[in-house]
C-alpha cells in the first residue's frame, strides 16, 4: 500500500499537481463537521462539535495547528 501511495504522489507531481490550490489559512476558527466537503475548506484553526470522540480533535490543539500550519512532510503532504 505504501508503494502505491508513493506511486500516486509521483504521478501527481509529474502531472503538475492537478489539484486545486489550497485556500489561505486564516486566524478565524473553522467549525468541523459533515458540512465540510473537502479539506481545503479548513482555512483556520479547526473547532470540533461538543462530544466529538475523534483522536484528531483531541490532539490537534490550536497551538499544534499554528505550529505546523503551512508545513509539509517529505512526501509533500500538508498538515492542513
Amino acid at each position: 500500500m505504501y508503494d502505491g501511495v508513493k506511486a500516486m504522489i509521483a504521478a501527481e507531481k509529474k502531472l503538475g499537481g492537478g489539484g486545486v490550490a489550497p485556500a489561505a489559512v486564516s486566524s478565524e476558527p473553522v467549525q468541523c463537521g459533515a458540512h465540510l466537503k473537502t479539506p481545503d475548506q479548513i482555512t483556520g484553526v479547526p473547532v470540533w462539535p461538543a462530544g466529538t470522540k475523534s483522536l484528531v480533535s483531541k490532539y490537534v490543539t490550536p497551538e499544534r495547528f499554528n505550529k505546523f500550519q503551512g508545513k509539509k512532510d517529505k512526501a509533500g503532504v500538508s498538515f492542513e
